[in-house]
Order: C-alpha cells, then sequence, then structure tokens
C-alpha cells in the first residue's frame, strides 16, 4: 500500500526552486541577473534572509504586496529615503525581467512531469515558490496540473513561515496532517510545513542529510519518490 493510503494523505504540495528542477539552475539564474547589479543584489539576499530569521516558523496574518515590499524596502535602506515605487522598478528591471526570459529555459527533472500528472490522477496537487511563479510553469510545461499554486511573496511571508502552508490546507479544506508537503530544504520545507502539522517529504542525494532529517519520508530521486507515493 502506498503511503498517501496508509496515511490518509488528500492532497500534495511541491516546493518548486530546487524539487521540480535542479537548484543550481535558480542558482545560475540568480547569478547572472545579480552580477550587473551586484550591491543591490547582496542587499537583497541578506534582506530575505533577514526575513525568514525574524518571521521564524510562526504565524501571521495575509497582508498585501504592497505591504510586503514596503518591509522589504525597509530593510534594505532603513536610513535612505527610497520610494517604494523606485524599490517596485527595481526590482522588476534587475530580477523579475530577466528571471521571465530565463527560466523559459529551464527543464524539470526527467520523469518529473509524468508523475505529477499520474500523482493530480489520485490527489489534488498544489505547488508552492518563494519566487513569483512567472514563466516557470510554462518553461516546465506543467501548466493545469496544480489545482492550486502560489507564491509566498504574494501572501507576504517567506517559508519556513506558517502561512503559505496553512494557506495550502486551508484552500483544499483539510486539516494539516492529511496534506504532505514535498521539498529539497530541511529548513523551509521539511521543518516548515511539520510545524505546520502537515507531513513532509525530503527529497536529496546527500546521506549525511537523508539521516538527520526529521521528514516523514526521505527519498534520493524521483523514481523512489514515486514508488512510495502511488
Amino acid at each position: 500500500m502506498s503511503y498517501i493510503a496508509e496515511n490518509g494523505i488528500k492532497a500534495v504540495c511541491f516546493d518548486i526552486d530546487g524539487t521540480l528542477y535542479p537548484k543550481w539552475e535558480t542558482d545560475w539564474i540568480l547569478f547572472k541577473t545579480s552580477f550587473l547589479h551586484l550591491p543591490f543584489a547582496l542587499r537583497y539576499l541578506k534582506m530575505r534572509d533577514t526575513i525568514r530569521r525574524e518571521d521564524g516558523y510562526d504565524d501571521f496574518p495575509l497582508i498585501t504586496a504592497d505591504e510586503f515590499k514596503m518591509r522589504e524596502l525597509e530593510i534594505m535602506y532603513p536610513r535612505k529615503n527610497k520610494s517604494l515605487e523606485w524599490f517596485k522598478e527595481k526590482e522588476k528591471r534587475v530580477f523579475h525581467d530577466r528571471w521571465e526570459k530565463e527560466f523559459l529555459s529551464i527543464r524539470m527533472y526527467d520523469g518529473m512531469a509524468s508523475f505529477l500528472s499520474d500523482l493530480a490522477k489520485v490527489v489534488p496537487v498544489a505547488l508552492l515558490s518563494d519566487f513569483p511563479i512567472g514563466s516557470k510553469l510554462k518553461a516546465l510545461r506543467i501548466e493545469g496540473v496544480a489545482s492550486y499554486v502560489i507564491s509566498s511573496e504574494d501572501i507576504g511571508r517567506l517559508k519556513p513561515s506558517k502561512l503559505p502552508f496553512r494557506l495550502l490546507y486551508e484552500h483544499f479544506g483539510l486539516r494539516p496532517e492529511e496534506v504532505l508537503y514535498v521539498g529539497d530544504s530541511e529548513r523551509k520545507d521539511v521543518l516548515g510545513s511539520k510545524k505546520a502539522g502537515m507531513k513532509s517529504l525530503l527529497i536529496t542525494k546527500d546521506k549525511k542529510k537523508a539521516l538527520r532529517s526529521s521528514a516523514d519520508i526521505v527519498v534520493s530521486s524521483y523514481k523512489e519518490m514515486r514508488e512510495k507515493l502511488l
């Protein structure tokens, strides 16, 4: 009997970056888009680490995208007179516009698209990213597979904050323990989802990470994931 059937799992949610396709592709795109604007990019990455540290695993109410952008701006430039409009345009020009083009070249792990399609016939599938979704689903050729797709930027909280995970199981009208979250990061994906009450699956080829993980399931490949879940 599969893990899904054995444990009463009624929805499976996936991290996107580093889980559906190699993390090095995200890192390479970030490097290319950051190189010409290095001071801004370094401030930006440090700011996101600050937000994760400040919010931790706590739950927070939903906030607007502009409220989130204002928080980012104030962390990056606490003593400088920068407007929200300036920040949004700068972020768009440095990152988002180029990401839209760069992400069209990403390729999903072999067999992942068919696995997601087969899984969606068994339980609803959702996708969550800490970055804007943009053209990713089109590039990965999985548009329409997931019944729910969210970016944590749109709700104002980055993983491992509880809010993104809570919205997942609330969307399906399920108890948190009825939802399995799949990701490649122990802190952001495994601990974030587990502290929200969900089940978790970590995918990693690192044997040390696998042994130390608190995930309910640890797999090293999508072939193994398919065997355990379907």
